[in-house]
């Protein structure tokens, strides 16, 4: 899986495989996102999560990650090799997701609007 930005527009695309050649989006290529790897707070931006009774509750931050118009978290993807399950978020939503949780699943990832993408693996 691989998430492209728009750096014009903010268009967000989720690339399950990746056959072809760069995406354009506003007549130019689209970024390639990197997981942690902008300089932002990490106690706001890593996802935390506890599984229990067969679901996993995912929160973005330690400290919970503010959800303004301005900045927040646009999605939260719960990852294995073979299958995603995403949440949409939009500002003013708590920046939460609640997902039926099987052993599989390995990484949590979330972007904000200002800060990029953030991942953490499930251990």
């Amino acid at each position: 899986m691989k998430i492209y930005v728009c750096k014009k527009c903010g268009n967000i695309v989720l690339k399950l495989e990746d056959k072809s050649e760069a995406l354009k989006c506003c007549g130019e290529a689209m970024e390639l996102v990197s997981a942690n790897t902008v300089d932002a707070a990490l106690e706001k931006h890593l996802p935390v999560y506890e599984i229990k009774d067969g679901m996993i509750n995912i929160k973005v931050g330690a400290t919970e990650h503010p959800m303004t118009e301005e900045h927040y978290i646009s999605f939260i993807i719960l990852a294995s090799d073979n299958s995603y399950m995403i949440k949409k978020l939009n500002a003013n939503d708590e920046p939460v997701a609640s997902f039926s949780y099987k052993e599989e699943y390995n990484k949590i990832y979330a972007y904000c609007n200002l800060h990029s993408l953030w991942v953490t693996e499930i251990k």
